[in-house]
């Protein structure tokens, strides 16, 4: 169920309707371009809320206000998505509902060793302690195990392995351990939103420096060495690969080149392959490794258990920094602070869920993301009138341009109101224009019928040249 919220001081105008005018008009919102070459929504004016003092107080009135940091941050876009599919859902009752290809989630439930795992915790409480805290950086058998998948699964050897609340908080580590003040941090656009959003709230909007990819989905890595060489306030460069949103599973040559690149101007590399299960084309396999990642010092990796596992609710992911060398060690201990402050340490049972899903094997994991196939090829098809089109290789997207001129949050708002299909406006990616859409959140037969839905509303909403 799709619930209905709506951002208490934040919208855009994908949301300009009477029925968040109440939201709208405590502040007056504006789309704006940044220095940084992202499209962004920006308030005019700083809200505040005032409040009496005591009868004693010199000042009998204080502005209480916001972080600065956390004012000029992205959107959370997925919150805005559901709530833009609530405003309309009562429209599609009878007809099957809002079809949501918005948020990057998988249709299928976790393994059923998972839920195994759970059950022979919780009837073990002694031996489990679920209800204690564990050490900071994750339960060590655990631990123990992801290093031998690693190892196997990603040729990671001398590598040490930090659990993390998520990839997200595993990103939030790189970031607060990484960074100092007046530091900055490369993504690439069409980028993640989060990892822009994590970097504007703890550095700030100045931080963050957008470099391009191609219309296939490949990033300037010319650019990345010029500004490399000119800009030495650039500490990490941030990678997502399979790419979300591109789709597009890199080629080793082309991230090989950015591990070079990181190495050569003293630059970390924070490679969030959070995807790793969805690389359809096996662009990052090596004899005997299914997905090869880079051992070098200066890459950090971020893996989840979101996506192949289906276990987004469980909050598990994990962050793999190399052990080999006295750079990795202190920044391994570094970070510790960092996960010490936010979570104090992950939850035991998602741990445990974690570590029940594991035991299913890769295998069970590429027979589920086989079956994408049906609705990928549907979205492709659904999406063919639109030229350029991005990705398909890799994760669970495809993104696609719209006509010039077109906006693509008021065609992200009208399919939504008008077909019963949701996705993501490309804005929210720092790609005006453009939209994503995911293949993954449904089965695959009513990944064709939401297709269905997507094609008529191209054919009516964007006039073909």
């Amino acid at each position: 169920m799709m619930r209905t919220r709506l951002h208490p001081l934040r919208t855009t105008t994908l949301f300009v309707t009477a029925a968040v005018s109440v939201s709208l008009s405590r502040r007056t919102n504006a789309f704006v371009t940044k220095k940084s070459s992202y499209l962004r929504t920006t308030p005019l004016k700083r809200p505040f809320m005032s409040t009496k003092m005591t009868e004693n107080s010199a000042d009998s009135k204080k502005k209480l206000v916001f972080s600065d940091k956390v004012m000029e941050t992205l959107d959370p876009c997925v919150v805005l998505m559901k709530s833009l599919i609530s405003q309309y859902a009562h429209l599609w009752e009878d007809r099957g509902g809002v079809y949501s290809l918005a948020q990057g989630v998988v249709y299928w439930e976790p393994p059923p060793t998972t839920t195994q795992a759970i059950s022979t915790a919780i009837n073990d409480p002694q031996t489990y302690a679920l209800h204690t805290y564990c050490p900071d950086e994750g339960l060590p058998e655990f631990r123990e195990i992801l290093k031998e998948k690693i190892a196997k699964q990603n040729g990671l050897t001398n590598h040490d392995v930090m659990i993390t609340a998520g990839a997200n908080q595993a990103y939030v580590n790189c970031v607060l351990t990484l960074l100092s003040k007046g530091d900055k941090c490369v993504v690439f656009k069409p980028y993640y939103f989060n990892h822009v959003m994590a970097i504007q709230m703890t550095q700030g909007d100045d931080a963050v420096v957008v470099g391009s990819c191609d219309d296939h989905g490949i990033p300037d890595l010319d650019w990345l060495d010029r500004s490399l060489q000119s800009d030495k306030s650039i500490r990490v460069v941030t990678l997502t690969n399979p790419g979300n949103p591109t789709g597009v599973s890199l080629d080793r040559s082309v991230l090989q080149q950015a591990v070079d690149l990181c190495a050569k101007y003293g630059v970390w590399l924070v490679l969030d392959t959070t995807y790793e299960h969805f690389d359809h084309t096996n662009a990052n396999s090596v004899p005997g490794v299914p997905f090869a990642g880079f051992p070098d010092e200066h890459v950090i990796h971020i893996f989840s258990f979101s996506k192949g596992y289906a276990l987004a609710g469980f909050r598990c992911g994990y962050v793999v920094l190399s052990s080999e060398g006295e750079l990795g060690r202190e920044a391994y201990q570094q970070m510790l602070k960092v996960q010490d402050t936010i979570p104090i340490c992950p939850s035991r049972i998602s741990q445990v869920a974690a570590m029940g899903a594991l035991s299913a094997g890769r295998d069970w994991v590429h027979d589920k993301v086989s079956t994408l196939d049906t609705g990928r090829s549907a979205i492709l098809e659904a999406l063919s009138p639109l030229k350029p089109i991005m990705g398909g290789t890799g994760a669970m997207y495809v993104m696609a341009k719209l006509p010039d001129g077109m906006d693509d949050q008021e065609v992200s708002r009208q399919l939504v109101e008008k077909f019963g299909v949701a996705l993501i406006p490309g804005s929210f990616c720092g790609f005006p224009g453009w939209i994503r859409v995911c293949y993954s959140n449904l089965p695959p037969k009513e990944c064709q019928v939401a297709a269905n839905r997507l094609a008529e509303g191209i054919r009516e909403l964007c006039p073909q040249h």
